[in-house]
């Protein structure tokens, strides 16, 4: 999987499409932007993207032990004022084993 963005300590701090900002990055980081399938339930498509992630379970293991994290975040989209989200242990489970913690940020209709 490649990053839609990426930097490493220390390096120039640059936009997502490669332009310059000012200073340098202050911790390293990757970033991969996902899009949940209209026809697909969110657990679902999470658990599928775990699954990937799953097969790199060193790459987070290590990365953890070097004190660095990781995040699986969400960034929701209402088109109504209310949403219910269940994720099932077995899921969050998983997330765990990797070292990944579940971020949400829920965006309402307005």
């Amino acid at each position: 999987m490649e990053p839609d963005h990426s930097g490493s300590l220390g390096e120039d701090r640059l936009t997502p499409k490669g332009n310059p900002l000012p200073g340098s990055y202050k911790q390293s980081f990757w970033r991969r932007s996902l899009v949940v399938p209209n026809d697909d339930e969110l657990e679902q498509f999470l658990a599928s993207t775990v699954e990937q992630l799953e097969q790199y379970s060193q790459f987070f293991t290590d990365l953890t032990a070097d004190g660095g994290s990781a995040r699986f975040f969400v960034g929701l989209f209402l088109e109504q004022e209310n949403i219910g989200i269940e994720i099932s242990p077995e899921l969050q489970g998983r997330c765990s084993r990797l070292g990944l913690s579940l971020g949400f940020d829920i965006y309402g209709p307005d």
